[in-house]
């Protein structure tokens, strides 16, 4: 995505709304500060096919109640839907905490001498 100030958005206007009918996607930005996007509606449309794809997913595999409805305010990942295959399962809780002592071993990783 290209990032642009609003500015810069006004006097372009009619052509990053071409160039976003075509595929292009832009960022509009306030004081250093993303406050907008423009997109194609296509764009849109697709995203929020997705969106209800991966909220019924979640739905689906018994997803609680609370992660369906942060997924559906888009304050979590649609890959947060797959959770819910694993959330009881206490073989993956052990793999979970030997995953993590694994990564614990390779923390303290040396520096690199430039």
């Amino acid at each position: 995505m290209v990032s642009i100030t609003i500015s810069d958005a006004k006097s372009r206007f009619s052509e990053l709304l071409s160039r976003a009918s075509a595929g292009e996607r832009f960022v509009i930005r306030r004081r250093e500060r993303d406050i907008a996007v423009l997109l194609s509606a296509r764009e849109l449309e697709k995203l929020e096919r997705n969106a209800l794809a991966a909220e019924r997913l979640a739905g689906a595999l018994g997803q609680n109640d609370e992660i369906l409805a942060r997924l559906s305010r888009g304050e979590v990942h649609p890959a947060m839907a797959a959770y819910g295959l694993w959330r009881d399962n206490p073989e993956m809780e052990s793999l979970a905490a030997e995953i993590r002592e694994e990564r614990e071993k390779y923390t303290a990783r040396p520096g690199a001498d430039l």
